[in-house]
């Protein structure tokens, strides 16, 4: 640390969950010198870093070569990768970087969705029933296998749904993965079908520290939300676009618990931040069907800024207004990750965030916090 401010590399910081983290640390009472990387020029014009540099796609030969560049030549002294691609690729060199990281294991970070589901079914963890194939021949197969109408064709590798689609038939599910084979972009092998849980979409978002031990297993807190909405559902063939427009925090016991528990099925000693989705069947019973280790889903770090514009609002007067970042898990794993001292006991464990509150946000429209009492606070 120089010039008495922390220094930070955010990679990825021109997507939108690299803008949201960006943002909440900057809305917190600690001073960062933020450096941004991304391979899109005009997203690099997004986050409020004062120094941008553009860098190849993770992909790339230099890639890493030149993040290494980047942290020596800026004195950083913490990396915070935020897309998974990224974050694998930093996570192999991390011995060779002269700047903290704050992840899982590389074994873990490799995990794909079909090799996690296998984990989690073995150590029985509620999960999606899943099937494979080897050419599109089996599907007709896979569909009488899952014993369903309807199933969901899903890549096993990447994010945002990505070639995902709820499809009504073996005919259609033959169509769509002959298409993305078709078009290159896949093998059959790449997909895995799942059975359709038509009951509330669930995130479990969390926060681990193998070196704090003040709470179960190193775990320091995290929350449990709904997904409502999403944007431009009506032209996304599958309804999903990775990131909602609506969502709200639940108490979600159940489904948090799972949510851990799938956590530590792959991960014996969790360590940094952990995203897992879940769906509920017709009758309201959780399964696990993701975990993205090490990686902050796009609106973490944004419930954070909001909740803190929240309590800014609505709190006693007499509150010390320090406190408010520690309701910031991006803030907190930051903090942690330079070894400074944090109240990891402010909250009890899922329950950071009021229950009940919705974060509404769109394309050119803000963001908000919203109530069923009508209640409405404009954050952006």
């Amino acid at each position: 640390m120089s010039e008495n401010k922390f220094r930070i590399l955010v990679t990825g910081a021109g997507g939108i969950a690299g803008v949201n983290f960006v943002r909440s640390l900057r809305n917190s009472d600690t001073e960062f010198f933020i450096v941004g990387t991304d391979f899109n020029k005009y997203h690099l014009e997004f986050p409020q870093v004062d120094k941008r540099i553009r860098t190849p796609r993770h992909s790339d030969p230099g890639f890493i070569d030149l993040i290494k560049k980047i942290v020596n030549d800026n004195d950083i002294d913490f990396i915070h990768p935020q897309p998974a691609s990224e974050a694998k690729i930093i996570a192999k060199h991390r011995h060779e970087l002269n700047a903290e990281v704050f992840l899982p294991d590389n074994e873990i970070l490799t995990l794909d969705k079909l090799e996690t589901q296998k984990i989690l079914k073995s150590k029985n963890i509620a999960v999606a029933k899943t099937e494979t194939i080897e050419s599109t021949n089996d599907v007709k197969t896979a569909f009488e296998k899952l014993g369903q109408e309807k199933i969901w064709v899903r890549a096993k590798d990447g994010a945002g749904g990505r070639l995902s689609l709820l499809c009504n038939n073996p005919e259609e599910a033959e169509l769509w993965i002959k298409l993305w084979i078709k078009k290159g972009q896949i093998e059959p092998t790449d997909f895995m079908l799942q059975e359709y849980l038509s009951g509330r979409n669930i995130s479990c978002d969390s926060l681990w520290n193998r070196e704090i031990h003040s709470r179960s297993d190193g775990l320091i807190n995290g929350f449990t939300r709904e997904r409502l909405e999403y944007p431009f559902k009506h032209i996304s063939p599958s309804g999903i676009t990775g990131t909602p427009t609506v969502s709200r925090i639940i108490e979600g016991n159940s489904s948090f618990k799972l949510g851990l528990d799938a956590i530590k099925a792959i991960d014996p000693r969790p360590h940094g931040s952990y995203a897992v989705d879940i769906k509920e069947d017709k009758d309201g019973k959780p399964y696990v069907t993701e975990i993205d280790s090490g990686k902050f889903h796009t609106t973490t770090p944004l419930w954070g800024y909001a909740y803190k514009e929240y309590l800014k609002n609505t709190s006693d007067k007499n509150d010390n207004p320090k406190w408010y970042d520690h309701y910031n898990l991006a803030w907190i794993y930051t903090m942690m990750a330079m070894k400074v001292e944090t109240n990891t006991e402010l909250h009890e464990i899922n329950q950071m965030y009021e229950y009940g509150i919705h974060l509404l946000r769109h394309m050119d429209s803000g963001v908000w916090l919203w109530k069923e009492d009508s209640y409405k606070l404009k954050i952006l």
